[in-house]
């Protein structure tokens, strides 16, 4: 799975596509209009949501290399 987290993690179009969602989601609760809480909520929600996948992501790496780390020591 680490071999897979790190192809995810260094695919530009990936990188891109991602974002690019996030900006698209961060203007549209930015621009939503003053009583549009309900759009301000979704778009921070997917914001946290492509955030989270990135992390996740950058997590298994990092417990990957931390259990390869422990085993050798």
């Amino acid at each position: 799975m680490n071999g897979e987290a790190q192809y995810l993690l260094d695919n530009e179009i990936l990188k891109e596509i991602f974002d690019q969602l996030e900006r698209i989601a961060i203007e549209t609760g930015i621009n939503a209009k003053i009583g549009d809480d309900e759009l301000r909520r979704l778009a921070a929600s997917e914001v946290r949501a492509i955030r989270s996948v990135r992390l996740k992501l950058k997590s298994l790496l990092s417990d990957k290399t931390n259990q390869r780390t422990d085993t050798v020591a």
